[in-house]
This record gives C-alpha cells, structure tokens and sequence, in this order.
C-alpha cells in the first residue's frame, strides 16, 4: 500500500481475499469434499487477484517483493504480506492434491483465517481514529468475510450456505454498530459522513441491499440468487466505506 490514501485497489483487496477466504473457511464447516475444493478455488483466486491488486497499488512491481524480502517480522506490513503468500502457497498445494492431508487443510485453514482477519488489524495499526478507537475492526472483518464467502458459496448451489450468509450478516451488523457507537467520541466527523454525509450512499446501501432485503427474501423464502447477489454487493460497499471513511479528517 502507497503512502498516499487507500483507493479503489484496497477496497477490491479487502473484498475478494475475505470473499475468497470466506468461501474455503465455510465450506469446511461441511464434508462434502467437491464444496471445500471449490472453496480453496475461491480463496486460492481471491489471494492471487488481491496480491496483483496489491502491486497495482504499490505502483512498482518490485516493491511488493522487495517488502517480503526484508524480513521485518515487526511490521504489520511485513507480517501480512507474508501471511497471504504462504496462504497462497498451501491453497495451492491443496488444488494439486486429490486428496488432502489433515495437517495441510488445517495450515490453510489457519493461514485464510489470519488473511481475511488482518485487514482489520492492518487497518487498526495506523492508529487513525475510525479504525483504530475500538478492537472490533478485525471481528468485523472477520464477520463479514464468512457472510460474503457463504453467499459466494450460495450462488454456486450451495444449498445450507445462504442461510450461513444471513446469520453472520446478522453478527456483522450488530459488530458494525457496536463500532460506530465505540468510535464515535474519537471519529465523530467520520462517523457522521457514513449517516448523513459524503458515504452516507454507501452506509445505507449496505444496511439496505447487504442485510435488510437479504433478510427478508430469507424470511419469504423467495430469490436465494438474488439475496446473495445482495450481500457479495453489502460486503463490497461495507469495505469502501470503511476504508474511505477512515481517512475522513477527525478534527470535529
């Protein structure tokens, strides 16, 4: 990530990791061996994508190879970058295998939940008010992670993984606002720009089209398609005002 502020390609690395990463973290909560290969699909994309979104950001190619090689394993940076590399390398090894050792499934399973939970604490360790004034910023992340993967799972015929997505929409719900109250005596002006300001659009089209209509489509048992549509969609606009509103001066 450049010095300058975090745009468009850190909002789409947030999303896709944690949509990816999601996806292989539900569909191990089954034991249908062809709904965790398309989960490591997923999260094996959403790490490969997200690392040349990475480098796009950097603006030199050389610079994210640069940042592994310096062995810095106090830097927050560092520790992430290295993270979703190893958790490249055992989702890949996964693909390869037609059938996967325990140890492996576990190392990849640990590795894609620090990858979608790190966003949070990357966020959280430069201590600008919005992200950093309450510890909820990582669970939050990790929230959502889960809600988008299961959708992502759920379009692809995922029949229990819907109703996965819409609990932990719930929860995220719930975190987000528990957030909002936590941080608002230190970020008041950012938090006012979600509610009636500049990313107000983006705030209430999450709360809208990520959970509220989601969740009544599942109370009417109509459109499964469409409620997971609705929260990959929640799950993108809940990333871009975050990222965005954090970077709001907060100077009240």
């Amino acid at each position: 990530m450049n010095g300058g502020e975090w745009g468009i390609y850190i909002v789409l690395y947030f999303w896709l990791a944690a949509m990816g990463g999601g996806a292989f973290l539900v569909s191990l909560l089954g034991k249908n061996s062809s709904t965790q290969r398309l989960g490591a699909w997923m999260a094996f994309l959403g790490v490969v994508v997200g690392a040349l979104l990475l480098i796009v950001d950097l603006g030199q190619p050389l610079r994210f190879w640069h940042l592994l090689a310096s062995f810095k394993p106090i830097s927050v940076m560092w520790l992430g970058s290295a993270v979703l590399a190893l958790d490249g390398l055992a989702l890949f090894l996964l693909l390869l295998l037609k059938e996967w050792p325990r140890w492996l499934v576990w190392t990849a399973a640990i590795l894609t939940l620090l990858v979608v939970g790190y966003t949070g604490v990357l966020l959280m360790a430069t201590a600008k008010p919005f992200w950093a004034a309450s510890p909820l910023m990582p669970w939050l992340f990790l929230a959502s992670a889960y809600t988008t993967g299961a959708a992502l799972l759920a379009l692809f015929g995922e029949g229990r993984a819907h109703q996965i997505a819409l609990w932990m929409g719930l929860i995220e719900g719930i975190l987000l606002l528990l957030h909002l109250i936590w941080t608002y005596p230190a970020a008041a002006r950012a938090v006012r720009a979600l509610l009636t300001g500049e990313l107000a659009w983006a705030f209430w089209g999450f709360v809208l089209f990520g959970l509220l209509v989601p969740l009544f489509l599942e109370a009417r048992r109509q459109s499964p398609v469409l409620a997971a549509v609705l929260v990959l969609l929640g799950g993108l606009l809940l990333r871009y005002f975050i990222v965005y509103a954090g970077q709001i001066g907060y100077v009240i």
